[in-house]
């Protein structure tokens, strides 16, 4: 089995990247999910540089932050705050002006590609929503990839199909929220304080172990005043727990013993060899190679 590790939320804040950065040196991160709009971009990008086999993707179902467009050019994706209305209520993704949203995409996109030197490798796509149809035509002109794995969400209950042209590649991403994640909705911290994201591969609650690919999501960062205040409450916890997780020598001893053979996005789609190569470079145990 090939495994993706992705880390999402990637430039919230600074600090949070801080967090990311140590799951991706000491731990077994292969994939950022990168938002565009938010107080930690800059330095993500600038961070994320120094470790070229680590795929980067655009976390575009979430616009946490501010425009990256003229807002005077966007005013249907805004409140009266100046933030994407529709942070908190995906539904009204369905009530904007699709060229605004065009061009919002487009220049996030921009600036992806002016600080990090290229455009995100991928991202995923509600298609049932406007402002969604309108990133699906940015990646296409842009050259992400969307639609690669099947998923079911965990509100629609739907399941997601890949497109035709990846579907040979057998990618699956399990709906989490209905296994280790289930916990976090707990009213009480206690409940909240079992969350183990180690015991989920130990115990492997979602069958990984029999998939060809598997995508698996994590928040690993660490906290500071603006995401507490700005994040949701049950999965504040789950970040700082992440870290450790995703460093954890008894994941790294799972992933050994059943030979899991950790990719990145980049690797799963299109073939490549980067994150083995570099395990094969720094002579970790986690190489699957001969």
């Amino acid at each position: 089995m090939k495994l993706v590790m992705r880390a999402d939320d990637f430039g919230y804040t600074k600090a949070y990247n801080d967090g990311m950065i140590k799951a991706v040196r000491e731990g077994v991160v292969t994939y950022v999910d990168l938002m565009l709009d938010c107080p930690g971009t800059e330095d993500a990008i600038e961070q994320i540089k120094a470790y070229p086999w680590v795929s980067v993707g655009w976390h575009g179902g979430h616009f946490w932050g501010r425009p990256v467009a003229d807002p005077k050019l966007i005013p249907s994706l805004l409140n009266e705050a100046g933030q994407f209305k529709f942070r908190v209520d995906q539904a009204l993704k369905n009530d904007v002006v699709y060229e605004e949203a065009l061009i919002e995409c487009r220049a996030q996109l921009e600036r992806c590609i002016r600080l990090l030197g290229h455009a995100p490798i991928c991202t995923t796509i509600n298609h049932d929503l406007l402002f969604e149809k309108a990133r699906a035509q940015v990646c296409d002109e842009y050259g992400i990839a969307y639609d690669f794995m099947r998923k079911v969400d965990r509100k629609t209950r739907k399941e997601a199909v890949p497109a035709d042209r990846w579907k040979h590649l057998n990618i699956f991403m399990p709906c989490q929220h209905d296994s280790c994640y289930k916990i976090l909705y707990s009213d009480y911290a206690e409940e909240r304080e079992k969350y183990d994201p180690v015991a989920y591969y130990l115990n492997d609650e979602d069958q990984l172990l029999k998939e060809d690919i598997v995508i698996t999501a994590w928040h690993p960062g660490y906290l500071d005043d603006y995401i507490y205040f700005d994040s949701s409450k049950h999965f504040n916890l789950a970040r700082v727990i992440d870290i450790k997780a995703m460093c954890d020598p008894k994941l790294k001893q799972w992933i050994i013993e059943n030979k899991v053979e950790l990719v990145n996005i980049k690797d799963a789609l299109y073939g490549s060899q980067d994150y083995q190569n570099y395990l094969h470079s720094i002579h970790s145990r986690l190489y699957m190679g001969e």
